[in-house]
């Protein structure tokens, strides 16, 4: 009993500094490789061809979050796939869910477990709200984020031998620095809101992704707010 408790103990200091380690959904994986490309050009067709061959890419990211004055850094874990659908889980420090955002079909559903609510809507009506996407979805930005060109009006790509360089939609940027696939380091920015994204691992998977299930005694038709 004694060394459980230690064990416990242990994992919530080191979750303090570290985090432990997140669940991996079930699944084979398999690590994902740097491109061959020599230049931008062949970084666009490889890339390209990745997007199309895409079944559910998976990443364990450090994310730090800031909006206006505030800031907050967290380890997240995000699922994409080649249907669209992607699944955002920030962590607390303790390893513990603390939001899930889901998306799928130009639905999203956004679950805040820190505070146990929830609220569903379109991808319009989470931009009104959130913000830190503008108006791009955010299946759009997982994409981006997992290092992958987005098929879709409005979006814009730079690329470097290696990878993307940026990525533009609307007032958002994303940054890659340096421009890698998979990526290292991203910022998504948007006027005084920012994502400043550290890929610490990150995999192919055949693993579905499933919506989040919601407790039965959250509130519903809160928000979504970081």
């Amino acid at each position: 009993m004694r060394r459980e408790i230690a064990v416990v103990a242990l994992c919530a200091l080191t979750a303090l500094f570290a985090g432990c380690r997140t669940a991996r959904p079930a699944g084979e994986e398999t690590p994902l490789t740097a491109l061959t490309s020599t230049t931008a050009a062949d970084a666009e067709q490889q890339l390209a061809a990745r997007r199309a061959q895409l079944t559910t890419e998976r990443s364990l990211l450090h994310i730090r979050a800031t909006n206006g004055g505030r800031s907050l850094s967290f380890r997240a874990q995000l699922q994409v796939d080649h249907s669209g659908r992607m699944l955002l889980t920030a962590y607390t420090p303790f390893g513990t869910n603390a939001i899930r955002l889901y998306a799928a079909g130009g639905e999203v559903t956004f679950v805040n477990d820190f505070e146990g609510t929830w609220w569903r809507g379109s991808v319009a009506e989470f931009a009104r709200t959130f913000g830190f996407f503008g108006t791009a979805s955010p299946s759009a930005m997982a994409l981006l984020i997992a290092g992958l060109p987005v098929e879709e009006n409005g979006f814009e790509h730079s690329y470097m031998p290696a990878g993307l360089a940026r990525a533009t939609v609307g007032d958002v940027v994303v940054t890659f620095d340096p421009p890698s696939y998979p990526p290292r380091h991203i910022l998504v920015s948007r006027a005084a809101q920012s994502l400043d994204i550290e890929t610490l691992e990150s995999a192919m998977t055949r693993a579905s992704i499933a919506p989040p299930a919601i407790p039965s005694d959250y509130k519903c038709c809160v928000a979504p707010r970081m």
